[in-house]
């Protein structure tokens, strides 16, 4: 990874509309087909289907997989922000990618209310009622009742997939409402996916403990407003921990779906919530190549530090977290995909491609650094331009100066700002 050519290249392409393709080569054939199929069939880019697809896998295999490697243990957990302009296809893609999961969470409900309703008519006391320990995807929900789903879900083996059609909604509002709760601090744990999570609310009934907490968070936010999604977040660790998905040009327009597409990824994500996945461990074929990134980001992260990129410098050490997990999710995906559970072992291969998308990953975070960093820059007053260029090289002759700016500040008000700043 270049980090110098990633920043210069992040610096000439943040305005852009479009960024390039993520890579596919190193995903099963079917699981391609059905990117490019649902992008056609919405004429959408095939960026957010990727990453919708990344994200729904890795929060359907939960707390059944975990990858460790000697050292780290981690899950497939993530959080993907899908990232593009108003209406360009980020809350269709992401509506269309998870009807599949939908469909397997409203059967759980069903099942649920019968064994409630059931349980009601035998003249149940509310204590013995069944409680819903299996729900997969929590959507648009406000923070206390996100945390109560929390608690219904602690001893489920498939992960929480957390929707949340505009994060700023979420993220936003909700950050600033609740920063006295530590509301960030919660999702920093979150993203652990083993630290225990202990949460307290004065509005809340009871105090919520989970002690393996597993929540995925898939959700939109339009790039000229994501600023605002990190506003006063920048160094504390919520911005590294963010996937981006960034829209690469609408596919062509399919008119007849593949329907066979639909059926495999329906069939995969089946696959991925069968309890014969449970306790899965997945070691590395070559531990020292994942460690090798290791160090290769931390010497990466020291560049940025040079040269003050303190946000960026954070976010390529997560990049080894997100290698592990990618490599997980990828491998998972590619067997099941295939109908074979999947095997103990992430082979090197695998390991290489997921470093190629982490790569292209970070590209993205370096643009959205760049894009909140050119709305956070102020337009400084005409009061600041004159006492700053005053400072750089003095205004020698300030009637001169005047007549040489077109609709600029007259003489006796360069004078008067020049004057005060003498004074003090």
């Amino acid at each position: 990874m270049n980090i110098e050519n990633i920043i210069e290249y992040a610096n000439a392409e943040f305005n852009k509309k479009y960024v390039s393709e993520v890579p596919m080569g190193g995903i099963d054939s079917r699981v391609v087909k059905y990117i490019n199929n649902t992008a056609g069939v919405l004429r959408a880019p095939t960026n957010f289907v990727y990453g919708e697809a990344l994200t729904i896998t890795g929060s359907m295999l939960g707390r059944k997989v975990t990858v460790i490697d000697g050292t780290y243990r981690n899950r497939c957990n993530s959080y993907s922000a899908i990232v593009g302009v108003a209406s360009g296809a980020k809350s269709p893609t992401i509506n269309y990618v998870m009807r599949q999961a939908d469909a397997l969470d409203r059967q759980i409900n069903d099942e649920y209310e019968r064994s409630y309703n059931a349980a009601k008519n035998r003249g149940s006391k509310g204590e013995e009622l069944p409680a819903n320990h299996n729900q997969l995807i929590a959507s648009n929900e406000t923070i206390e009742n996100l945390y109560k789903v929390l608690d219904n879900v602690k001893n489920a083996k498939s992960g929480l997939l957390f929707h949340q059609d505009e994060l700023l909604n979420f993220f936003g509002v909700n950050a600033k409402k609740y920063s006295d709760g530590n509301i960030i601090s919660d999702f920093l744990t979150l993203f652990d996916g083993f630290s225990p999570l202990r949460v307290g609310r004065v509005r809340m009934e009871k105090r919520i403990y989970a002690p393996e907490p597993f929540i995925a968070i898939l959700g939109g936010v339009q790039k000229k407003r994501i600023d605002e999604l990190f506003a006063g977040q920048e160094h504390n660790g919520f911005f590294s921990r963010w996937l981006f998905w960034l829209p690469n040009p609408d596919s062509p327009l399919i008119e007849d779906g593949d329907a066979t597409a639909d059926q495999n990824w329906a069939e995969l994500l089946e696959r991925s919530t069968s309890s014969d996945l449970e306790n899965l461990v997945l070691h590395f074929e070559n531990v020292k190549q994942v460690r090798a990134y290791d160090d290769e980001y931390r010497r990466l992260r020291d560049i940025l530090e040079e040269q003050e990129e303190d946000d960026l410098s954070e976010t390529i050490m997560k990049q080894g977290y997100y290698i592990r997990r990618l490599a997980a999710i990828i491998h998972c995906m590619n067997a099941l995909a295939q109908g074979y559970r999947p095997s103990d072992t992430i082979r090197e291969e695998t390991v290489e491609y997921a470093a190629q998308v982490v790569e292209w990953l970070f590209k993205n975070s370096c643009i959205i650094q760049r894009v909140i960093e050119s709305k956070r820059r102020r337009r400084i007053s005409v009061k600041e331009a004159i006492i700053a260029l005053d400072a750089a090289c003095g205004i020698a002759n300030q009637s001169m100066f005047s007549a040489s700016l077109s609709k600029g500040p007259s003489q006796p008000y360069i004078s008067k700002v020049l004057n005060e700043t003498k004074k003090k």
